[in-house]
């Protein structure tokens, strides 16, 4: 028989007569816990007792019973705590009152009872009912309170990240979603904080009970993740319960029944169609579209796709996605650096799109080599409504001559309206690898902006410099930046754009972020036009097809077993990145 990995509570308890061997003379749990992050126990051998409430990890080496103490005492110590005994898991139900002896451990940091040498049933507590919790967690209260509480939220909690969802069953939950500090306030003290202490007492990871990497089927949603049946950041779960464990990656909840999903992020539709005099900007970070050319063997690819399997997959996602667009001039980063011929990445992506698409793509071609990085930046643009004006003009002296892609410009003119319009799309040097030496300006400086902030900066200055030099050869009063700045909204170099004149394009309905990361949203892709430019926008959109989608849903074959290969993927724009395109619509 299927065992069910939630940790069903039961109510029809056994019904059992107290054991002789049941005494007066036990440890209560609440001194076992104590008010520290470990037990002032530790090591000790003692018995204790306690009201079986739930059985986790069924049927697994870790498998154990969470007991709660009869003796309440110190309210500030939790009062369960984990008996770690797989035999026990497999012989006593909740609602069972206990007494064990063992040892007083600390396991993966959760408290617990392991070396069990005795257990005796004492009776039964069919009363028991878990304690009802709120999110954000109330002042002086914190997890380790909490720890083994078999807990209730009355409250619907929004789903905030589903990173780990296919790898280890489990989601972030919160009482809201969650946005990065520096997405909604400046950089600072006061953002750091946000980030990492008071957003935390908003936030609860939910774990599937299997313990067990790469589940199949993945449990949550309900009915089981697939291509068709999505979890999204921004969807809520009601009925929400169970006990509250912990372990080296930190507090987790295991429920003991299948909460309530509902979809309050449904999947957008399409762009709608562009206006027919219109001229329409996209971006697209299309990660790491990697075919091989150039290499000795071409998969697996440097940063791409592991098989020619992985790559018609990838292929087939961004393709769909990239001709929904529908946009005359399309800016594309992470493409594969290996030149611009018929066999390169950028032919080959660009042919397969004018398989799908209305109206067929070009793309621009730079006479220099666009920087020594794996990956590229790149320019896509539809010869039936606009035609290449100028020269393809990249910079590649400082301060892109390392770290940040070189950013790629080329002036169009938009033939319905005879108007020049220049596009730059850049890709500015990410937040990680951070540099060695701590005293370093790029150093994380402790704001909220991570590593290379000071580089950033420097690049959109030297960006805007450029473009007001007019590099493209063609004069004109509209221009506009977009991509990926790797830097979020009220971060410097957004910031630094706006003091040197360029208009923010802003969406004024929809999603206003392109990118989630542990746990928090926020916008990394941007979009600013010169002020003649900007005063001809008709609709900015993020087109959220990514970011609040599991990773698990693109391409990669990974961690997946055959049947998750083929019950997970589909050639849809849905999770064909991890970033979400920008939209801009200009009507002359």
């Amino acid at each position: 028989m299927k065992v069910s990995p939630f940790l069903l509570l039961s109510t029809a308890l056994l019904s059992t007569a107290v054991a002789s061997e049941c005494t007066t003379q036990f440890t209560a749990i609440p001194a076992i816990q104590g008010t520290g992050n470990s037990s002032p126990l530790l090591g000790q051998q003692l018995t204790t007792r306690g009201v079986v409430t739930a059985v986790v990890y069924p049927n697994s080496k870790a498998a154990g019973l969470v007991l709660r103490s009869t003796e309440r005492g110190n309210t500030t110590a939790s009062d369960s705590l984990f008996i770690a005994d797989p035999d026990s898991a497999a012989t006593y139900q909740p609602g069972q009152l206990l007494q064990i002896t063992g040892s007083v451990a600390e396991v993966n940091q959760l408290t617990s009872l392991t070396t069990v040498t005795q257990i005796s049933v004492c009776g039964s507590k069919p009363d028991i009912q878990p304690v009802t919790l709120q999110l954000p967690l109330a002042d002086g209260q914190n997890w380790e309170q909490l720890e083994g509480a078999w807990l209730r939220f009355e409250q619907p909690l929004t789903v905030n990240d589903t990173y780990s969802l296919g790898r280890y069953g489990e989601i972030t939950l919160a009482d809201k979603r969650l946005m990065t500090a520096t997405e909604i306030m400046l950089p600072g003290k006061d953002a750091t904080a946000l980030a990492t202490v008071q957003q935390e007492r908003h936030m609860l990871v939910l774990d599937d009970g299997l313990y067990q990497q790469n589940p199949d089927p993945v449990l949550f949603p309900s009915g089981g993740l697939t291509a068709d049946n999505t979890l999204r950041i921004g969807d809520s779960l009601s009925g929400v319960e169970g006990v509250l464990l912990q372990d080296e990656r930190g507090y987790r909840l295991l429920p003991t029944k299948m909460p309530q999903f509902s979809v309050h992020n449904p999947r957008p539709a399409k762009p709608q169609q562009k206006p027919a005099k219109a001229l329409r900007i996209a971006s697209f970070n299309v990660l790491n579209y990697f075919n091989g050319e150039g290499q000795p063997q071409p998969f697996p690819t440097r940063r791409g796709a592991s098989t020619a399997t992985e790559l018609e997959r990838q292929q087939a996602k961004l393709i769909v996605a990239l001709a929904a667009l529908d946009a005359d001039v399309i800016g594309l980063l992470e493409v594969e650096n290996n030149g611009y011929s018929q066999k390169g990445a950028l032919a080959s992506l660009t042919n397969a799109l004018n398989k799908v698409a209305s109206k067929p793509y070009r793309f621009i071609i730079t006479k220099q080599q666009p920087g020594s990085d794996a990956i590229k930046v790149a320019l896509l643009y539809r010869p039936s409504s606009v035609s290449v004006e100028g020269n393809a003009a990249i910079l590649l002296s400082k301060p892109f001559d390392w770290g940040s892609r070189p950013p790629l410009a080329q002036s169009f003119r938009h033939l319905q309206s005879n108007e020049l319009v220049t596009v730059s799309i850049n890709h500015f040097k990410s937040k990680g690898s951070c540099p060695k030496d701590a005293a370093s300006k790029d150093a994380d400086q402790q704001d909220g902006q991570a590593c290379w902030n000071a580089l950033r900066t420097v690049s959109a200055k030297a960006l805007s410099d450029w473009l007001a030099s007019q590099p493209t050869g063609v004069k004109t009063d509209k221009q506009i930046i977009l991509g990926d700045l790797n830097a979020y909204r009220l971060e410097d170099p957004v910031r630094m754009l706006e003091q040197q004149g360029w208009k923010y394009l802003k969406a004024e309905t929809g999603p206003q972020y392109s990118y989630v990361y542990r746990g928090r949203t926020g916008s990394l892709d941007h979009a600013l036009a010169s002020p003649a430019l900007a005063k001809k926008l008709a609709a900015m959109q993020h087109w959220a097809i990514n970011a609040d989608e599991p990773v698990f849903l693109d391409y990669n074959v990974e961690f997946k077993s055959d049947n998750l290969q083929q019950l997970l993927y589909a050639p849809t724009p849905y999770r064909s990145s991890d970033h979400d395109p920008l939209i801009a619509t200009f009507q002359f």
